[in-house]
């Protein structure tokens, strides 16, 4: 596969990836069925994990090294950051606290986005 082609798919998988995040935030957030909907949770894993493999493709394909690639790294530390803050949102009972964490995931995914478009790192450069 070429690597516009795996560059698609990945933007496409993160776009997917977003939109099962707000969907299964939503859905706990306003107490909805959907928050405990099997078929969501394996297809929302699933495709975050073909959006890490199509992560790593890129990086080996462009043969950039998060050491030596400032705003990579950032966007590493900001992806971890995103999932644990997800992962936080998702199990607690809290509702202000979700929301709060759902707010502070939204500034860490436009933070993504825009490493991801610019290639310009905030602090590590």
């Amino acid at each position: 596969m070429s690597y516009v082609a795996v560059k698609h798919l990945h933007v496409l998988l993160v776009v997917l990836s977003i939109v099962l995040f707000y969907t299964r935030a939503g859905a706990r957030i306003f107490s909805s069925k959907l928050a405990n909907n099997k078929a969501i949770f394996i297809t929302s894993h699933s495709i975050d994990t073909a959006l890490l493999i199509s992560a790593i493709a890129l990086v080996v394909m462009a043969g950039w090294s998060p050491l030596a690639t400032p705003w990579l790294m950032e966007k590493i530390i900001l992806v971890v950051a995103y999932i644990g803050l997800g992962v936080v949102a998702a199990k607690t009972t809290k509702q202000s606290l979700r929301v709060t964490l759902v707010l502070v995931v939204t500034a860490i995914l436009a933070l993504i986005g825009h490493l991801a478009m610019s290639k310009n790192g905030f602090l590590l450069s």
